[in-house]
């Protein structure tokens, strides 16, 4: 496009953009929906979602810079680049539930009731940001034969997998998570209509199955981007899946022991 004192100007969205985008808003949205059914006002409510927000931003890139320290310390302009990646899942999901969290109390917002609620729309924004990253060919899986139903080649050459495997089909593990996060949203969504006790039953029932789901999904990768531990044998994002899994087991446990988890009309 030619621009008024630009010039001739590339213009371009770029897919990852727009499915990212598109699956904030639409968690956001639904979000305030179901805050405000429970009688919470909508500028908390909006705070809320936007600070936790920008703290899963900041946590998705701060974990990525930690990951990959070697490369940014050897070469700090690599930092700029940050900018346009949305850095590690995990990391933005633990920096989000933090900000959520110091939020939440610092204004005296029941926690736990608006965990029960955020995380059915933070499944679905998760999945549509696997979509994103299927779009993308990052956050690839291990080669396979083209045969398989789930294979897929990387040929467009800005994605990152088709430099790194070019004409070799892959495992679409990005399709695969983003399935999963959607069977995610529906099974959350059915437990928190109806209304299970205690309150937190909903919310630590996404830990646990996230984790589990995301530390099964991850020796199925093949990028070595997300940083690999113990001999290559788990990543990152398992350790944080592990902890997941014990975290909200245990609560779950803790939950059933000290109430049980009845449906409420």
């Amino acid at each position: 496009v030619d621009l008024p004192l630009l010039g001739p100007t590339h213009l371009f969205l770029p897919s990852y953009g727009v499915l990212f985008a598109l699956g904030v808003t639409l968690a956001w949205i639904w979000f305030g929906r179901r805050a405000r059914t429970l009688g919470f006002a909508d500028e908390k409510i909006f705070n809320l979602t936007f600070y936790s927000l920008l703290g899963g931003i900041i946590g998705a890139k701060l974990l990525l810079v930690l990951v990959d320290w070697r490369d940014y310390v050897a070469d700090p302009s690599l930092l700029l680049g940050t900018i346009r990646t949305a850095g590690v899942l995990v990391g933005g999901v633990a920096g989000g539930a933090i900000v959520f969290v110091l939020y939440a109390r610092s204004n005296g917002l029941p926690l736990i009731r608006l965990g029960d609620a955020v995380v059915a729309p933070l499944a679905l924004a998760q999945s549509l940001g696997r979509f994103g990253c299927l779009s993308a060919g990052c956050c690839y899986g291990v080669p396979v034969d083209a045969g398989h139903p789930f294979a897929v080649t990387f040929d467009h050459p800005q994605a990152i997998a088709a430099g790194r495997f070019p004409g070799q089909p892959l495992l679409a593990v990005q399709l695969i998570e983003a399935l999963v996060d959607l069977l995610l949203v529906v099974l959350l969504t059915i437990l928190w209509r109806r209304r299970l006790r205690p309150e937190g039953t909903v919310m630590w029932a996404y830990v646990l199955l996230y984790s589990m789901a995301r530390l099964i999904i991850e020796f199925y990768r093949g990028d070595v981007d997300r940083g690999l531990w113990f001999g290559d044998q788990l990543s990152t994002s398992q350790l944080f899946a592990i902890a997941g899994l014990l975290v909200g087991g245990v609560m779950l446990i803790r939950g059933r022991l000290s109430g049980g988890a009845t449906g409420a009309s």
